[in-house]
């Protein structure tokens, strides 16, 4: 009788999902440091400054959204 061995060695595709997992993590961290940065500079500048641009105290956290992430906030 003969036996087959299938040395299947799980290190690689473990390390393959820790990096893509790292590049994921690294790359919502970017994006949240651009919106709270983002958020916090407009948060900062007065009425007539954000007026001038064309923003409403009301409409800042769906700007800095937009600019961080792209798209209108959920």
């Amino acid at each position: 009788m003969v036996y087959a061995a299938n040395f299947f060695h799980p290190g690689n595709w473990l390390r393959d999902w820790f990096e893509a997992n790292r590049a994921t993590a690294t790359e919502r961290r970017a994006r949240r440091s651009a919106y709270v940065q983002t958020l916090h500079a407009l948060q900062s500048m007065p009425d007539s400054d954000l007026a001038d641009i064309g923003i409403s105290r009301l409409s800042i956290k769906d700007v800095a959204h937009e600019a961080a992430y792209g798209g209108a906030r959920p």
